[in-house]
């Protein structure tokens, strides 16, 4: 029986992804996008920042003893 790898997303990759929310984000408000575009981009946005926070926990907290 194999065992199915889950590859979390990294600090870095989710950093990169939230820049690119945020210039989404400036471009959508610049343009006068819909209230709805501008939703989406801010739930996504959440999204990706709350996965951040939970891969820092995973890279800085002191290993189980």
């Amino acid at each position: 029986m194999s065992a199915t790898v889950i590859e979390l997303p990294t600090v870095e990759s989710l950093t990169e992804e939230i820049r690119g929310l945020v210039y989404e984000r400036q471009t959508l408000r610049a343009v006068g996008a819909p209230r709805e575009q501008l939703e989406r981009n801010r739930v996504e946005l959440v999204h990706r920042q709350q996965n951040l926070v939970h891969a820092l926990i995973r890279r800085y907290r002191p290993a189980a003893a």
